[in-house]
């Protein structure tokens, strides 16, 4: 399947003249130009892990249990 025409207004024509209706896709945008987004997904990740732990091991002192509700 090859173009005839240029894409506009999100359609596309093919040779036959059949056309296929696309969405147009927004721009591409980048979240962070400065670097640091993966360093502060690291220590996210991390915290969370940390908050994670630190349940479990209060749940286990407090009720005994690991996971709430199961013995």
């Amino acid at each position: 399947m090859t173009s005839s025409t240029a894409r506009t207004r999100g359609t596309y024509t093919e040779d036959g003249g059949r056309q296929n209706i696309y969405s147009i896709e927004p721009p591409i945008e980048v979240i962070d130009q400065e670097g640091n987004y993966w360093q502060r997904a690291e220590l996210t990740n991390g915290r969370l892990a940390m908050v994670g732990f630190f349940a479990a091991i209060f749940n286990y002192t407090v009720f005994g249990w690991v996971i709430p509700g199961i013995v």
